[in-house]
């Protein structure tokens, strides 16, 4: 995957407020959400890989772009895409290389996410 994704901020805090009407206690519900089953639905997509289950790669990856929209994070969700269009062509070669970039986008999303969600948006 090209060094593209990594150019740019990881999300769009105030784009993301706006899609639950800048309402905060809703987003860090959201954060929350996301920070338990993201990480699942990830792991899940890497098992199904590893299986070599491409119907399985794309419904988990299908997951994770929805929680992946709430948050307005556009190499996350490119890479989310490319995942799950490359699975449902049953290309699993491509998926192991968008697996490997959607793992690295996630983990710069969690890392965005996870003060914000420890500083409760007291901005």
């Amino acid at each position: 995957m090209s060094d593209r994704l990594h150019h740019g901020p990881v999300f769009n805090l105030e784009e993301a407020l706006a899609r639950v009407d800048h309402d905060r206690e809703t987003f860090l519900m959201l954060i929350e959400l996301f920070l338990e089953h993201g990480p699942k639905d990830l792991a899940q997509a890497r098992t199904a890989l590893t299986a070599g289950d491409a119907l399985a790669v794309a419904r988990s990856s299908h997951r994770l772009k929805g929680a992946i929209l709430q948050f307005c994070a556009p190499a996350a969700l490119q890479a989310c895409k490319e995942l799950e269009e490359s699975a449902k062509a049953g290309n699993l070669t491509r998926s192991e290389e968008f697996y490997a970039t959607l793992e690295q986008e996630i983990q710069r999303l969690l890392s965005e996410l996870c003060p914000i969600l420890d500083q409760g948006m007291a901005a």
